[in-house]
């Protein structure tokens, strides 16, 4: 009797604490949180002082501590152990927060390219002036073939992925003018439009100016016969071709099973001859 009015059962604490009967049996088979009184029938007695453990053990548990790292915790509790604990979710914590906010702007782009690419598709070329864009990119070597160009896109989303960088949805790729006007029409780098300004290693910029652009509807395969097009549009207008060629992909894979129905819009920097 005495015992129960000093101890909490096991079914008193998960009550109390709201947690489960099993959560308390598992906390003692791995030496996390031990009863303070075991009876000798067996029964399990927990102490005031156990609520507050088990307190600490939910606010940790909460902040993505793993059952191991708290035990750890325990083994050595001090001030500074807890606050460099602490810390260091915050820090995973902030990291989730970026991870959500880029999966947050794919899924948006995503829903935001299908919805409106049939709003202003271009079918014969126009000439128009870009502000500045900036690509996160990876360089493709040169001749690469197909399976090169699938390991090249595996590793750009990795990168991508482990440095947390914000980008839009649809994939790019970006043509150097001599592969272009030399008709080796293959890309030099996989590519993703950034949300601002940017510099560094593998930052792309797209200058101002003026380009001829259209929107080619079909497989990557019949993509010659709109690269025909656009040179004989720019030739016909006076133009030259004075930088790369961008890529990027509108409708693809994703949202359609047959590539006849793709849509790529291309972009030419241009300049007047």
């Amino acid at each position: 009797m005495q015992i129960q009015k000093q101890y909490f059962t096991t079914s008193e604490l998960a009550k109390t604490c709201g947690v489960t009967k099993h959560t308390l049996f598992h906390y003692d088979d791995i030496g996390l949180l031990k009863p303070a009184y075991v009876n000798s029938k067996g029964y399990r007695y927990y102490s005031l002082q156990q609520c507050y453990t088990l307190d600490i053990i939910n606010v940790l548990k909460k902040a993505g501590s793993s059952l191991q790292e708290i035990i750890d915790f325990f083994a050595n509790q001090n001030k500074v152990e807890f606050v460099n604990l602490i810390q260091q979710k915050q820090r995973e914590l902030e990291m989730e927060q970026v991870r959500i906010k880029r999966m947050q702007s794919f899924l948006a782009g995503a829903v935001e390219m299908t919805e409106t690419v049939t709003e202003d598709l271009w079918s014969t070329p126009v000439l128009e002036k870009c502000d500045a864009e900036y690509y996160v990119a990876t360089a493709l070597e040169p001749g690469a073939d197909d399976h090169e160009y699938a390991k090249k896109l595996s590793r750009h989303r990795t990168y991508c992925e482990e440095n947390l960088i914000v980008h839009a949805f649809p994939v790019c790729t970006i043509m150097r003018k001599e592969n272009f006007e030399a008709e080796v029409y293959f890309p030099n780098y996989i590519a993703n439009k950034l949300p601002a300004a940017a510099a560094g290693e593998h930052v792309f910029e797209r200058p101002e100016g003026l380009y001829a652009m259209m929107d080619h509807r079909g497989s990557y395969e019949s993509m010659p016969v709109s690269y025909g097009q656009m040179k004989n549009f720019i030739r016909t207008n006076g133009m030259r071709v004075s930088g790369n060629v961008y890529e990027v992909e509108r409708v693809n894979y994703l949202t359609e099973k047959n590539p006849d129905n793709y849509v790529i819009r291309i972009s030419v920097e241009v300049a007047p001859e």
